[in-house]
């Protein structure tokens, strides 16, 4: 029984599969025949709309020449003037009883070396400043050390040292009060101010 059973269990799979497979094969002949009477599509040219022109931002015109008037030197036109800069956001910070830069202060440094080469007619003072800890004399000299610092980096970055004054202010001027390590690290510091 069970032979027979395997045989007809054979049978029927052996025709499910060729029906599946002729029904198969005739619909794509179907298809084919489908598509073979029908005449070939051609495909519709589609046009994209050319993309919006972008207007390029126009340069500022450069002024107009003055009039000349006869016999008469046309009026001189003065300097702009110079680009503002915040020196007071560009102070530069020192660890405790040092004058070597960091790499943030260079970075500020050369902000301020890039302004002052845009600006020739700009003068800066170097003040450099400590926190309170150690004598006055030697945070006078540390805060004269800290200024030199600075001033020789912005040399060395094409500053003449003509442009450049330096101060030290020592314990002297805190920008804020000396009552903690926090804050005695925010007085450890140069700031910069433009002189005439």
């Amino acid at each position: 029984m069970l032979k027979k059973s395997s045989i007809w269990l054979l049978f029927l799979t052996s025709v499910v599969a060729i029906s599946v497979i002729s029904s198969g094969c005739s619909k794509k002949q179907v298809l084919k025949e489908e598509v073979a009477g029908k005449p070939p599509m051609v495909a519709a040219k589609v046009e994209t709309p050319p993309a919006p022109k972008m207007e390029q931002p126009k340069a500022p015109a450069p002024p107009a020449p003055a009039p000349k008037v006869e016999g008469k030197p046309a009026p001189k036109v003065e300097a702009a003037a110079p680009a503002p800069l915040d020196l007071t956001g560009l102070r530069i910070q020192f660890a405790f009883d040092d004058y070597t830069l960091a790499t943030h202060s260079k970075e500020n440094l050369e902000r301020i070396a890039g302004w002052m080469k845009s600006n020739p007619q700009i003068k800066i003072q170097i003040q450099g400043n400590t926190c309170n800890i150690g004598t006055a004399e030697y945070n006078l000299a540390l805060g004269e050390q800290r200024a030199i610092s600075a001033k020789t980096y912005l040399e060395k970055l094409g500053i003449d040292g003509s442009r450049l004054s330096t101060i030290s202010y020592g314990l002297e001027k805190p920008r804020v009060s000396n009552t903690d390590e926090v804050n005695r690290s925010q007085n450890r510091r140069d700031e910069f101010v433009s002189i005439k």
